[in-house]
Parts: C-alpha cells; structure tokens; sequence
C-alpha cells in the first residue's frame, strides 16, 4: 500500500505541475493574436509529446537490456548442452544423467525445476528454437531433444502458453511445438479452431495434421479455408503432408478435398499437391470435376496431375476436349498427352498443331509430337520436309544445340525436398 501511495503521490505532483504551467501559459498569451496562441499550444503539445516518448523509449530500453542480459544468461549457461543434444555426439539415445551432465546441472537437480521462472523457459524454448531451425544436424534424435524438453520444463510451459496465452503467445508457441514435433491435446486444438484469429486458426490446424485420423483434418472442407486459402496454406500444408509421410501415416485424399471445394485457387492447390505426393489412386475422383467445371486454371491442373501421374485412363476425355479448350489449357492437355505416351493422342496433337493460328500452341505440339516416341519423332521429321516457308520457324529450335536442350519435357513433379528441415523432416 505504502508503494501505491508514493506513486500516486507523484502522479499528482506531475498533473498538479502540469495544470500550474498550462494556466501560466495560457494567462501569459491570452492577449497575443490566434496564430501566436495556437503556435504556442502546439509547441507545448509536442514538447510534452516528446518527454512522454522519452520516457517510454527508457523504460522500452531497460527491458531490453533486462532481456538482454537473461539471454546471454541463458546461453552462457546451457550453450554448450543446446549444441551438444543438435550434435553427432547425442545421435544415440542418452539418459537424463547424460543429458543433465551435457547442460552443466548437477544430477541431484534430476527431478526439480530447473528453471525457476516462466520468464526463464521462454527465453530458454526461444534460443533452442533458433538453434535448432538455423543449425539443425541431421544427426540430432527427435527423442533426446524431447527428453531435453521435458527436463527443463518446456513441453509443459508450451502447453500452457498455447492454452491460457494471448494470441501472440499462443502463435509463438505453436510455431516452437511444430518445430520440436511436440503432441497438442485435442481439446486444446479445438479451443484454438473457435479462434477468431486466422492466423492462430491456421496454425493449430497445421500443428495436428501429423494426426494419424483424417477426420482430424476437417477444417480443409470447411467455408473459410476455401474462401482464405492463400500460397502459405499450399507451402505449410506441403511441409505438414511431408513430415506424416515420413512418419509412415497414410496421406488424406486429396482429390476429396478438390471436389469439396468452391473457390478454383484452392481446388487447383488441391489438384497441384496430389501430383507433388503420387496420389494415383484418387486420379478418378478429379473425372466429374474436369467434365463439369468452367474455370480454366482448374482444367489445366488437373490434366498436369493426370499427366505426371499417368493416369492413362483419362486420355480419352483428354482428347475429346482438346479443341474445345482455350490456347494456354490446350497447351497443357498436350502436355498432359505426351506425358502419357500411349500413341494414341498422335491424331491430337496433329490437330492442335493444324488448326490453329497461335504460335504459341503450334509450337508445343510440335514440341510434343517430338517428344511423342519414336512415332513422334517421325512424325516430326515428316511434318518438318512438308512445312511451308512460313511454318520452317517452328523447326529452327529443334536445329539450334542451345534451344535443343530445353525441348524435352520433365516427367515428373513428386516432393522431394532438397534440404531436410524441422518444417519438412
């Protein structure tokens, strides 16, 4: 009480000082012109302003340094056991002896907190979170580092910081237990689904898709997934599918997902991760989809994904569509049908090569009959001795060793990371 009185003490003194100056002021230029009083209220306002920021800007500045000092702290002190539990000497599995004897604790503190304050393993989950996304061995066990976890408090903290902590915090959180593949409680997800925060919705969805239960995963067919998707859904949900593969758990059907939803950029994100994960055995299920939508972009995925999947049983729709489609689609049903190569699209890509006037598609159908197998590349040779004066343009990039080199088409598009990382490992 004795605290509560001074401070408001002093706070009456600073407002009393302030109404005495004010009134001096304001009696001091009552007789000067308008322009000179309001000159002088806006010379007061700022200086006022500023002393306010310069308080704020110290205060701002002892808590920096406060945090400063506690990481410093922090990393002078465990340092050494963070690179240890992320190096090839943690590659087997350790005891908590081992992992205590690393960290520089004495083994009497097995079993005790040793980590006093919530303030502590915050800024012990954050520098660990760094180095383990910056410096991540591929050596490091996912076991040990959750042993480690345990040890200091952390998987606990973590919990309770995506249950009780604001939105910031519950966001910092969940970004930390998908990193260390921590488990979530179910009901603690579904909390944070109700969230009207977007961004903390998305998250705690992501942070459950290693779910082994695809009834987990029903926000994907929900109205504001497909009203708000966007390309991080398509890059978060890739590193998500990733790591449940990995972890030998069968991927969701994600052409279910395609006809479920409305909007074409989320149907085509759908369709785009199918051919990226080898999803053949729900091709059949895009059939309805590609007969009856009217939205390009759509039919162009789909018919990549049936191309690179080779999923042969499509070709005749494939075909039949081909002239009806506009010139960019047209190009990708061609591709499509090359990607196959079951000699029986040659009649196609004729026709797409004859009957039309844009250079453009002209030009990749005959990129394709030459890819087209050996009947293909006679073909080629064919319709090469029989083309006009006008159409031998077409043929130069096929003589010229430079453009030569990007005739081919690629077979595939299947995810493989390149770098393994804690999003996609």
């Amino acid at each position: 009480m004795d605290t509560i009185s001074y401070i408001r003490y002093y706070l009456l003194l600073v407002v009393a000082y302030i109404k005495y100056l004010s009134s001096r002021a304001f009696t001091h230029f009552e007789d000067y012109p308008f322009e000179t009083r309001t000159a002088v209220a806006i010379t007061l306002f700022s200086t006022f302003f500023i002393l306010m920021m310069q308080v704020a800007l110290f205060f701002a500045g002892i808590r920096r340094n406060k945090k400063e000092r506690l990481r410093n702290s922090i990393i002078y002190r465990f340092g050494k056991g963070m690179a240890w539990i992320l190096s090839e000497d943690a590659s087997q599995l350790v005891t908590n002896d081992e992992i205590l004897e690393a960290f520089g604790v004495d083994k009497s503190m097995a079993g005790k907190e040793l980590l006093k304050t919530d303030v502590e393993k915050k800024m012990f989950a954050q520098v660990f979170y760094m180095d383990y996304i910056t410096e991540k061995s591929e050596l490091s066990r996912i076991e040990n580092i959750h042993r480690m976890l345990e040890l200091f408090g952390i998987s606990e903290f973590l919990e309770k910081e995506v249950s009780l902590g604001n939105m910031r915090r519950i966001s910092d959180a969940l970004h930390k237990l998908r990193a260390f593949k921590l488990p979530v409680s179910p009901w603690v997800v579904n909390k944070l689904l109700n969230s009207r925060n977007q961004h903390v919705q998305r998250l705690a969805m992501y942070t459950t898709i290693m779910s082994s239960s695809d009834s987990a995963l029903d926000y994907f067919e929900t109205d504001f997934f497909d009203k708000h998707c966007c390309i991080r859904d398509e890059i978060e949900l890739a590193y998500s599918l990733q790591r449940r593969r990995k972890e030998g758990l069968k991927l969701p059907n994600l052409a279910r997902w395609a006809n479920v939803q409305a909007n074409e950029r989320t149907q085509c994100m759908f369709v785009r991760l199918m051919r990226r994960f080898n999803e053949v055995e729900y091709c059949g299920e895009l059939r309805k989809l590609f007969q009856e939508s009217k939205k390009k972009k759509l039919i162009e995925e789909i018919s990549r994904t049936w191309g690179y999947l080779h999923y042969v049983e499509c070709e005749d729709m494939l075909i039949d569509t081909l002239m009806t489609q506009p010139d960019d689609t047209k190009v990708a049903i061609m591709h499509a049908m090359t990607r196959l190569g079951t000699g029986k699209s040659m009649q196609a890509l004729l026709d797409g090569f004859r009957n039309t006037t844009n250079p453009h598609v002209r030009y990749e159908a005959i990129r394709c009959i030459y890819n087209y197998g050996k009947d293909g590349r006679a073909m080629f040779h064919k319709l090469e001795k029989e083309a006009t004066e006008a159409d031998q343009k077409y043929f130069a990039f096929f003589n010229n060793p430079i453009t030569l080199e990007k005739i081919r088409l690629d077979k595939e598009q299947a995810y493989h990371p390149s770098v393994e990382t804690v999003f996609n490992g």
